[in-house]
This record gives structure tokens, C-alpha cells and sequence, in this order.
């Protein structure tokens, strides 16, 4: 297959990038909005018809039958339907509501009071498309919600468009008649409503993310033409290095500085919102380039890391280069556990694994790219044992590695006064680890090898993880504990603005001032009555010369001056009031108002002080956080910890469930300001703030229990992020044969029934508890419900109606009621309207209107139920509701009490996620132990396989096999049994077959030796006769003689040396193997080589002087020496003679390559080559080759040769590696 050219990877990232930038350019500033508001048009027209076809159906409905049933039981029917479209429906006769299908579009009750009867309608919670319909008298009206708009917005209210509109909720929709390209007309062509672009970019954000997404892939491309650029490169080592490096710099700094590409600072992925720690780090998605390139560059550094050329280079000898390495190393891991800590500290991510449902896909982006940065570490580390193996023994590896641990831990310390042990401990634990499996393993990937150092990554990860949120979480509560000292309670401070406006504006104040009487109850009931109920109020009511008697200091003042001297000195003002948050640290939440009124007869005039402070402990229902703006909410420390307020040494406010002392000196170990302690399973901070005032702030710690939990799912996100790396990086696991194997198919099988085994049980447990915990839920609103219920029907068992007074008396009594049971409570009359609430302003601020639920409505006064529940939603919040009919002691209904239990949903969600996180956690961890011990029984089910396997393949003819032991007597014993019985058949075969072989061979070395022996007895017999016949004297004699003996010496050495190689030919069975290093050996060989003239050798070993093999050591030396010899004399003499001997490993076998440039082996006697008797040359037997073959296979070996004319032989020695 053909490379692809370097610059073709450079051009195609080139071209991503141009496409990526006209999108991106189209988005941002070529108006995408214009094809976003034609598509909304057409969505909203398919939405029109559909609403008008829904009120014929409706119409039709209530025209057949009774109207209310037939109005119900289609809205019934149709409930899922009319949910996903966004429908309601409104019925209204002679003007006046009747039925409605929805409480969030029921605001008005008489048709006159709609803001419009057709088309776009403003209700209080949004923007609606209206349809009328009319039918006799009755006017049926259709409404499409397109846009949510509430006062405020927090976790549960969104300004956003209905689900189905792809339109971004920053466009604004204006009713201004407009013709441009954003107006949205009705399918008849009346003009509705102008879509408004706003917002930072005018498309989807989903949008955004397709040029992202290859701006991204051709980063990648570009990666892979970086690396070809580094590889066909022939600058030095460190050049290309260095090279590298400043090529992803600026990249990095190129996207940093200008911006590019523009369209991913417009993702959260980039905001600094989720991350930010200086302008090299401004968000997440650069941690994640600075992790990537990271991984890059130091794969680049390991990868072509050669100690023998940096010591060429340097001059240095190998051992103080490898530990110039290590100390590098070394460094990385410090740096990785640097970057990894900043992470946690400046980031909003949650990396607590063992709360599971906390974890967000930024938590994924963060966890993978701390992934990364370990995985850079173990592979630089990995290479630099890989490089060096041969250089220190373990031992000593150990102990350089620990003093460079102890020298980078002083270092640290000193630098910036802490050391980081655990990272310490990692890069010693993964040197370590590297050194122990680098003589077997490193040569292949295998499974134990990768989970070793995943599972040592995983420790280290959740021990950084854990102790870094814990410290981060200690500076948590202490910036806590700083703030609840002068604490605010913003949702108070916006109640009070609005007071304010009321207050202002209430004519009754100044009568009942001027009459003297019931004005403090008047302004506790009228203003104070639902969200204060939380606070002690008390009035002053002061004119310029009423006194005050103090009884803290024993002392009277003029009222008025004594109160605006407190407001002068504590007092910070709200804004827009004449209310002042009090600044007096008495361990309570405390504002004081006042309000003047000028009168003639008081040169000053009268002032109203009101003094709020927070409840001692109040434990009522609360305020829940869909009446709070979001710039309202508290931070979510809040959540998170615990907390305790002592004034004068005794509590005056708590928060969360920890049960605190009533007094603090229990808990007082020192006169420090801040003070850390632990005890129950929590760490506490005891904040000082002056005389006997404290403020303790407490934590969960982690345990090991937690640590436990988080294994597995880091475990399982690590492995199967390596895999898949490793997996596009590594061209030969891609190639290798899935193989499904026995010990796999017992594996994947005990695993597939354990994984369906658990999910089943699993589910349905999670599905038991969770229905459990619901009827618990309801029960325990039931019993609520029944108490409540008693209460009122107490008062209204012998009313016909609640009158006006009754309404007046429900509301101060729902108020009551409800701190005692702790949730909200409303009553409805049998008209469906609100009568009293314990909350009015849910229904003040619009977000739903005061209409009951249609569904309760038809259930408890159609249906006649003796009480109901039903899940509800108020915008994005979702919470049980309860409903039970008011009747009297004659049976007539008064109306409908209703539970909504809202105040407590975050406290119910939060309960159910821990139900199902817990089970969660739970059969993880037993699946994970389910893999080991599939793992465990396969490798020990299979064993004896495995032994008979290898066992096969060493089987030889002519050769002891060496039986198998098992004791156990089960099928695979049997097995063994009818193995070991055809060995010992085998060995008697092999004998007999060794015999012939034998009585054969020598039969036909006799036919040779004869053969040999008689062609010099021919001419030596020649000589002899001629000799005879040539008797003579003198000088031409016996020159004669001279030439005739010289003639017999040579035949007769002939014949010697015929002897001598048969004689080496017969010794060669007898062998005696011993294990020695074969890169040694060679060497060794090589070197009687040294002095040759005709010949350069070189040898190159490729790292491998580790390996070792089990043959006769002298055998292997003649084998070598004649397969030199036979490459020295196939080069001619007039030629540069070149031999390269390579020594490679291919998986359990060790090859020896020696090429020689000579001419070669022609094609018609390349088959003959290793025959016995077959020779190229003028003289010698042709057995050396064969001596060779027989001396290769002797020790399990193979030998073969490949050759081309004109250019060399190369010959091949492959020997078994031998493994300890």
C-alpha cells in the first residue's frame, strides 16, 4: 500500500479549517438569524393549525354531551398531546370562565379582561398564540405557549422559547407592527409579533458546535502531519524536539491571542465561567488543548528516545544520562500534579465521583484531560526503563529514582513550602512497576500491564481529587464563616423594596396613627405575614418627645434619637427603602425600618421604627427557591455545609442537619481565630469573631467508603479512554485477529450473566425503593393532609359557605398551620378560585394563576374523590400535590384544600437521587468484583488448557515430551490423562521412526563416504603405476617423485578431511544447552571476525542484550561462524565486502539476520542449498550448511534465507526466547 504524502495530511487540515471558517463566518456575522426566524414561521404555523383543529375538537366534544364531562375527558385523553404542543384551553360563558384546561393560562376570569382575544396574548407568565372559537354561547379559546416570561428568573423559571422552537432565548418578541425580514404573521397573514435578534451571536449554540467540531478534527490532522514532519526529519533529536514544541506553542498561542477560532469562545466549553486560572488558562477547553498538545509532545520525546545517540552527542556516559532522564521525569510529575490541583481549585467542576449525579460533562472534559497528563507521565517514564533496562539492576533503580523523589520533595519545599508525596510516590510506584515488567512485557501489550498502571493512576487521581476539594473546601469555610457574621438575607431585602412601594402608598397608616389603635397589627397582618414569619417583628412607634427605657444598659433615651443613632452607626441601607440591614453581630439576621409621617402637632413629626430579627431557631417551612430571583440565591455553600451561630456563647441560629450543642463551650479548644476539629465524622471550623461569639461551619470528610465508591467509574473511564487511544494510535492492535478464544467465551459469559443478572436485580430494586420512597412521600403528605383538614373543618362544620370574614380567618390560620406542618397549604372554592394561601406570592408574581389544577378540579368536585394526588410543575420544578374536599356536617362542599409540597422538593430530590446513587454505587462495585472473579475462575479453568497447549507446541519427534501433572479428576483430567498416554506413545514411535532414520542416513552416508573415498583413490592409484613404470635416476626423477607424493599428500588430506566432516555431522545430536544471553554470544563470535581484512561487520542488537535463549552455546558459535564464513566467500575478491548482523524479537522468539552484499543465490540451486551433499564451491563436502539447519532446529529453531541477485543473501536464525 502506497504512504500518503506528509503534505497531503497538511493540505487536508488546511481545508478543514477554511470550511470550518466560512461557517463560522456565516454564523457569526452573515445574519443566520434570517433562516432561524423563517423556520420558526413555518414551526409556528404547523403549531396554528393544529390549536385550531384542537378547538373544533373541543367544540365538537362539549356538543355532543354534557359540556363539562365532555370538556374534561377530552382534555383528559388528550393530556400527553396538548403537554408536548404547549396547548391550553379556556372555556368561557356569557363572558365568565367555566372550565380551563390549564391553571397557567387561567389569569382572567371574565373574557373582557383578556389582553386580546386572537393571536399573540401577554399573560403573566409568557407569551401565548390565541385561537377563539365560538359556539352558541360558549367561547372556546385555544392558547400555543411560544415564549416563558416570568418577573424573575432562578433554577426553575427560564425566559425561554417552548421546547419545540431551535431559536435562541435571548431574541426579545416585540409587538410593535413591523414589515422587516422578523416579523411572524398568522397562516391568514396578520401580522402577530416581531422576533428581535440579541444576544452575543445570533444562532443556536448547537449550531456553533458543527464548525467547532472540525475546527477540532483538523487539529487533529494537523497533530498527524506534525508527527510525519518529526519523523522524515533528519535535524538531531533535540532540534526536532525543540522544533515540536515551538510549533504547539504557536498554535496554542495563535488561538489564545487573536482569538481563533472565534466561534469556540462563544461555547460554555470555553467560557472562564466553569474554569479559569490566568491568560494562559482562560477556560476548560484550553486545559483540554494544553493536556492534548502535552500528551503529543512528550509521546514524541518517549517515543524516539535513544540513550546511545544523546551519549554520542553529549559525551556522557549512559547511566548519568538515564538519571538526567528520570530527574526529568520526575519534574513532569510534579508539573502534572500542579495543573491537576489548579484544575480543582479554580474551577466550578465537581470531581466528587462517589456523588455520582453531581458529575456534568465538564466533570468528563476535566477528569479526561487529567487522564491525559498521567498518561504522558507513565509513557515518558515507561521509555526511559525501556531505554535503560540494561543499565541498573531493579535495586538500584529503586534507589535512584527515591533519591531523585527526595531531592524534587527538598526542592518543593523549599520553592513553595509543601510537598506533594502522593505524585512522589506515583512516578516512584510507576518506575518501579516499569522496571519489573520491561523484561517480559514491554515488547507487547498486554491486558494485566494496563490495568496495573490504570488502577495506580485511578488511586492517585481520587487521593489528588479528594484531599484538593477537602483543602479547597477548608477555604470555603472559612470565607463562610467570615460572610455569616454580617449575613443577609436577600430574598428579606426584596420583600422589603416591595413593602416599601405599599407602605408608601397605604392611606390607612396615617388614620390609624392618628386614631392610635390596632396600627402595629394592622402593618404585621397587611405586610408581614408570609415570608417574615421567620422574624420577630416589633414596632416603635416615636414622636420627638417619647422616651425609651434600654434595659440592656439600664438607661432611658428619647426614642427617636436612640433609633437614628443606631441606624447612623450599624445601619447599611437598602436601597430604594427607609429599611437598613443592621450591622450589630448578635448573632442574628436583623433589619430595622422606619417610616416618617409629618404631622402639625409634632414639631418632628411621627416615626414608625420596625425592628426585624431572625427567629432563634426558627424551623418553619422556609422560602422556597422558585419565589427568589437567582441573583437572590444563596451560594451553594449553603448546601454544602453546616452551620451554627452562638451569641454570647449560646446558640442563636443553625443550618443543615447536624444536631449542635445549645452552648459552645464544649467545642472551644483554643483562643485561636480559626480553628479546625474533627469529631462524628465531620471537620468543623470554629470561627472566633470577638467576646463569646462564634460561628462553627462543619463538612462531611471523606471516607474510605467514598474512595471505594469513586474507583470503579475512574477505573472503568480510564480504561476505556487508553484503549480507544491506544486502539487509533497503534497500527498493529488494529491489525491483530480477534480471537474469541475458550478462557474469553468463559470470561464474556460469566461477566454477560453476572452484568444481566445485576441489571435486572438492580433495576427492579432501584425501581422498588423509588416507588417505596414515593408512597412514603405521599403518606407522609396524607398525614399532613388529614391533620390539616381536621383543623379546618373543626371551624367550617356548620358554615354553608366561606364568607368574606371566613376567607379573612383561613388566611392567618393557613399561615399558622403551615409553619407547624411545615408545608404550604391553599384553599379553593367549589368555583375554583384561591380563597387563602399560605403563599400568595406564587401567585401574586404570576407564575401560575389562582385557579385550581383542572385535573383536581374534575377529580374531587366531578368525580367526587375523597382526596387526590398528582404530580404538578411550575415552570421547570416538579412536586406532589395534594387535594381533599372542605365538606360540612350536611354534606355540601365549601371547597378544595390543596398541599402543593414545593417548599421541601429539593430536599426530596436530593433524598431520591442519594436512593439511587447508593444502589447505583453498590452493584458497580459488584460488578467490577464480578470481572475479577470471571477473570480469576477463567484463568484457572483454563490453566491446564493452557498447559497442554504449549506443551503441543513444543512436542518434537526425537525428543523427551514432558507429561502433565494434574491431580484432579474432571473432564480436563481425563484430557490430560489421553495427553500424557500419546506422549508415551509417541516417544516409542518416535524411537522406532528414529531407528530407521538412523540405519537409513547412515545407509546413505556409507553410499557417500564410498563415493567420496574412491574419486582420490583413482588418481593416487594413477600416480602410483606411473610412478612405477617411470623408474629412473637423476634430476627429472626426482622432480618427478616431488610432484607425484605432493599429489598423493593432497588427495589423502582430501580424504582427512572427507573423515572429519562426517565426524562433525555425527556429533551433532549431542547437545548440551545451558541459558546465556544471546547479544553477548554474538558478540563474542564476531569478534575472531575483528581482523579481517576483505570484510566490514556490523552488529546491531536494538536494545535486546537482555535476551536469552536455551541452546548449546557452542553449536550456536559454529552455526554463526559458518554462515559468516559462507558470506565472507560469497562476496568477490575485487568487491567492498559488507555484513550486517541484526538481532530482533518477534513475540516469544528471537530472529538473527545476517545479510551479506554479495551476488547472491541463483534461483535453480536455491532448493538443493540445505541438502547434505549439495556445495556451490570448488572444494569441501556441502555439509555445512546442513550442519547449520540440524544445529538450528535442535533447539526449536527454523533457518531460512532470502536472497536477490546482484544485491545479497540475508540468512535467518529464529530461536525461542527463554522466560524465567
Amino acid at each position: 500500500m502506497q504512504k500518503v504524502n506528509k503534505y497531503t495530511f497538511l493540505i487536508f487540515a488546511i481545508s478543514l479549517f477554511v470550511v470550518a471558517a466560512i461557517i463560522e463566518n456565516g454564523l457569526l456575522k452573515k445574519h443566520p438569524e434570517i433562516h432561524l426566524v423563517e423556520d420558526f414561521r413555518e414551526q409556528l404555523w404547523g403549531y396554528e393549525e393544529k390549536l385550531a383543529e384542537c378547538t373544533g375538537e373541543i367544540a365538537s366534544a362539549m356538543a355532543e354531551g354534557d359540556m363539562e364531562s365532555g370538556f374534561y375527558n377530552y382534555i383528559t385523553a388528550n393530556s400527553q398531546m396538548l403537554r408536548e404542543n404547549g396547548f391550553g384551553f379556556l372555556v368561557y360563558e356569557n363572558g365568565e370562565l367555566i372550565y380551563w384546561s390549564n391553571r397557567s393560562i387561567s389569569f382572567f376570569n371574565y373574557e373582557e379582561m383578556l389582553p386580546q382575544n386572537e393571536g399573540l396574548v401577554k399573560l403573566p407568565n409568557g407569551h401565548y398564540f390565541a385561537e377563539k372559537r365560538e359556539t352558541d354561547d360558549f367561547h372556546i379559546y385555544g392558547f400555543h405557549l411560544i415564549k416563558s416570561s416570568y418577573t424573575y428568573e432562578n433554577n426553575y423559571l427560564k425566559k425561554n422559547f417552548f421546547e419545540c422552537y431551535d431559536i435562541p432565548d435571548d431574541y426579545l418578541i416585540s409587538e410593535g407592527e413591523s414589515d422587516d425580514e422578523y416579523a411572524v404573521h398568522s397562516n391568514n397573514g396578520n401580522y402577530l409579533f416581531t422576533l428581535e435578534p440579541r444576544g452575543n451571536f445570533l444562532c443556536t449554540t448547537h449550531q456553533l458546535y458543527f464548525p467547532g467540531i472540525i475546527y477540532f478534527i483538523g487539529l487533529l490532522i494537523f497533530l498527524v502531519y506534525l508527527r510525519r514532519e518529526f519523523i522524515e526529519s533528519d535535524a538531531p533529536y533535540f532540534i526536532k524536539l525543540f522544533g515540536l514544541a515551538i510549533a504547539l506553542f504557536l498554535v496554542y498561542w495563535l488561538h489564545l491571542i487573536f482569538h481563533i477560532p472565534r466561534v469556540l469562545f462563544h461555547l460554555d466549553f470555553f467560557s472562564p465561567s466553569v474554569f479559569a486560572l490566568n491568560s494562559w488558562l482562560p477556560s476548560l477547553g484550553d486545559y483540554f488543548l494544553l493536556a492534548l498538545f502535552f500528551l503529543f509532545w512528550i509521546y514524541h520525546f518517549g517515543q524516539h528516545l535513544d540513550i546511545d545517540e544523546i551519549k554520542k552527542n553529549s559525551f556522557l556516559p549512559r547511566r548519568t544520562i538515564a538519571v538526567l532522564l528520570f530527574l526529568f521525569s520526575g519534574s513532569i510529575y510534579l508539573l502534572i500534579h500542579f495543573l491537576i490541583r489548579e484544575l480543582i481549585f479554580n474551577s466550578t467542576i465537581s470531581f466528587s465521583l462517589n456523588q455520582i449525579t453531581s458529575v456534568t460533562i465538564q466533570s468528563v472534559w476535566g477528569i479526561f484531560s487529567v487522564g491525559m497528563f498521567l498518561l504522558a507521565g507513565f509513557y515518558f517514564t515507561i521509555k526511559i526503563v525501556e531505554c535503560s533496562r540494561n543499565d541498573f539492576r531493579l535495586g538500584e533503580l529503586a534507589g535512584i529514582v527515591t533519591l531523585i523523589a527526595l531531592f524534587l520533595a527538598v526542592v518543593q519545599f523549599i520553592s513553595v513550602g509543601y510537598v506533594a508525596i502522593a505524585v512522589l510516590v506515583l512516578f516512584i510506584t510507576a518506575s518501579v512497576l516499569a522496571s519489573l515488567f520491561s523484561k517480559n512485557y514491554l515488547q507487547n501489550f498486554t491486558l494485566s500491564y494496563l490495568i496495573i498502571f490504570i488502577s495506580a493512576a485511578s488511586l492517585y487521581s481520587l487521593v489528588v481529587f479528594y484531599t484538593s476539594i477537602s483543602e479547597k473546601q477548608r477555604g470555603d469555610q472559612k470565607l463562610m464563616a467570615v460572610t455569616l457574621v454580617a449575613e443577609r438575607d436577600p430574598a428579606a431585602e426584596v420583600f422589603l423594596t416591595e413593602i416599601q412601594e405599599d407602605i408608601n402608598t397605604d392611606p390607612n397608616i396615617p388614620n390609624l396613627l392618628i386614631e392610635d389603635d390596632g396600627l402595629e397589627k394592622y402593618i404585621e397582618e397587611q405586610y408581614f405575614n408570609t415570608y417574615f414569619r421567620k422574624y420577630e417583628v416589633r414596632f416603635f412607634v416615636c414622636s420627638g418627645t417619647d422616651s425609651l427605657d434600654i434595659e440592656s444598659e439600664n438607661r432611658t433615651a428619647l426614642c427617636m434619637d436612640f433609633f437614628e443613632n443606631m441606624i447612623e452607626t450599624q445601619g447599611v441601607k437598602i436601597p430604594g427603602t427607609s429599611f437598613y440591614f443592621m450591622d450589630n453581630m448578635n448573632g442574628r439576621i436583623s433589619y430595622t425600618g422606619c417610616l416618617h409621617y409629618p404631622l402639625s402637632s409634632e414639631k418632628r413629626g411621627i416615626s414608625i421604627f420596625i425592628e426585624l430579627n431572625s427567629d432563634l431557631l426558627f424551623e418553619g417551612i422556609g422560602f422556597p427557591e422558585l419565589l427568589i430571583d437567582k441573583s437572590m440565591t444563596k451560594p451553594d455553600n449553603y448546601k454544602k455545609f453546616d452551620y451554627a451561630k452562638y451569641f454570647g456563647g449560646e446558640l442563636t441560629d443553625k443550618h443543615g442537619d447536624y444536631n449542635y450543642n445549645n452552648y459552645v463551650n464544649s467545642y472551644i479548644t483554643s483562643d485561636k481565630e480559626f480553628e479546625f476539629n474533627r469529631w462524628d465524622g465531620m471537620e468543623h471550623l470554629i470561627y472566633h469573631t470577638r467576646d463569646y461569639n462564634y460561628v462553627i461551619v462543619s463538612r462531611e470528610l471523606f471516607t474510605a467508603i467514598d474512595y471505594l465508591i469513586s474507583f470503579p467509574y475512574l477505573f472503568v473511564f480510564y480504561f476505556l479512554s487508553v484503549l480507544i487511544l491506544l486502539f487509533v494510535i497503534n497500527p498493529s492492535l488494529r491489525k491483530r485477529p480477534v480471537t474469541f478464544d475458550l478462557k474469553f467465551r468463559i470470561q464474556a459469559s460469566i461477566i454477560s450473566i453476572v452484568f444481566v443478572s445485576l441489571l435486572v436485580v438492580a433495576t427492579g430494586t432501584i425501581w422498588y425503593n423509588v416507588k417505596e420512597y414515593k408512597e412514603k412521600h405521599q403518606n407522609d403528605l396524607n398525614e399532613k393532609m388529614i391533620s390539616i383538614a381536621e383543623e379546618i373543618d373543626m371551624r367550617l362544620e356548620n358554615v354553608d359557605e366561606i364568607s368574606y370574614d371566613l376567607a379573612d380567618w383561613l388566611q392567618r390560620e393557613l399561615s399558622k398551620l403551615s409553619n407547624i406542618f411545615r408545608t404550604d397549604i391553599n384553599v379553593y372554592g367549589t368555583n375554583g378560585n384561591l380563597v387563602a394561601s399560605s403563599r400568595p406570592e406564587v401567585f401574586e408574581r404570576g407564575l401560575v394563576s389562582d385557579r385550581i389544577n383542572a385535573r383536581a378540579y374534575n377529580e374531587i368536585l366531578n368525580n367526587f374523590q375523597i382526596s387526590y394526588f398528582q404530580p404538578e410543575q411550575i415552570g421547570e420544578m416538579s412536586y406532589l400535590s395534594a387535594y381533599k374536599p372542605i365538606i360540612n356536617n350536611r354534606g355540601s362542599y365549601l371547597g378544595v384544600i390543596n398541599l402543593p409540597y414545593f417548599v421541601k422538593q429539593d430536599r426530596y430530590s436530593q433524598e431520591l437521587s442519594t436512593i439511587i446513587v447508593a444502589f447505583i454505587n453498590l452493584y458497580v462495585l459488584l460488578l467490577l468484583a464480578s470481572v475479577i472473579v470471571a477473570i480469576f475462575i477463567a484463568n484457572q479453568i483454563t490453566h491446564p488448557l493452557v498447559l497442554i497447549h504449549e506443551n503441543l507446541k513444543k512436542m518434537q519427534l526425537g525428543k523427551r515430551n514432558e507429561p502433565i501433572f494434574y491431580k484432579r479428576n474432571d473432564e480436563i483430567g481425563s484430557l490430560v490423562k489421553e495427553y500424557n498416554k500419546k506422549v508415551e506413545e509417541l516417544a516409542v514411535s518416535a524411537e522406532l521412526l528414529a531407528r530407521s532414520e538412523r540405519e537409513s542416513a547412515w545407509r546413505e552416508m556409507a553410499k557417500q563416504i564410498a563415493h567420496e573415498i574412491k574419486n582420490p583413490l583413482t588418481p593416487m592409484k594413477l600416480n602410483i603405476q606411473h610412478l612405477q613404470r617411470a623408474k629412473g635416476e637423476g634430476k627429472e626423477y626426482n622432480e618427478y617423485i616431488e610432484r607425484v607424493t605432493s599429489t598423493l599428500i593432497e588427495q589423502i588430506e582430501n580424504l582427512s578431511n572427507i573423515a572429519t566432516e562426517f565426524s562433525n555431522f555425527a556429533k551433532i545430536p549431542n547437545a548440551r544447552n545451558q541459558v546465556f544471553k544471546l547479544g553477548e554470544q554474538l558478540q563474542k563470535v564476531l569478534d575472531l571476525f575483528e581482523t579481517h581484512s576483505r570484510v566490514t561487520i556490523d552488529f546491531n542488537t536494538n536494545g535486546l542484550d537482555y535476551v536469552k535463549v536455551n541452546a548449546d552455546r557452542e553449536q550456536l558459535s559454529r552455526a554463526i561462524i559458518n554462515l559468516v564464513k559462507n558470506s565472507i566467500q560469497a562476496i568477490p575478491e575485487d568487491q567492498e565486502g559488507k555484513i550486517k548482523i541484526n538481532l530482533s524479537r518477534r513475540e516469544h522468539m528471537a530472529v538473527i539476520a545476517i545479510s551479506d552484499n554479495g551476488e547472491g543465490i541463483s534461483p535453480e540451486v536455491r532448493d538443493k542449498l540445505f541438502s547434505p551433499s549439495f556445495t556451490t564451491k570448488t572444494s569441501g563436502m556441502g555439509l555445512g550448511l546442513s550442519i547449520v539447519k540440524n544445529i538450528v532446529e535442535n533447539f526449536s529453531g527454523k533457518l531460512w534465507f532470502e536472497t536477490q541477485q546482484g544485491k545479497g543473501t540475508t540468512f535467518y536464525i529464529e530461536i525461542p526466547v527463554y522466560e524465567e
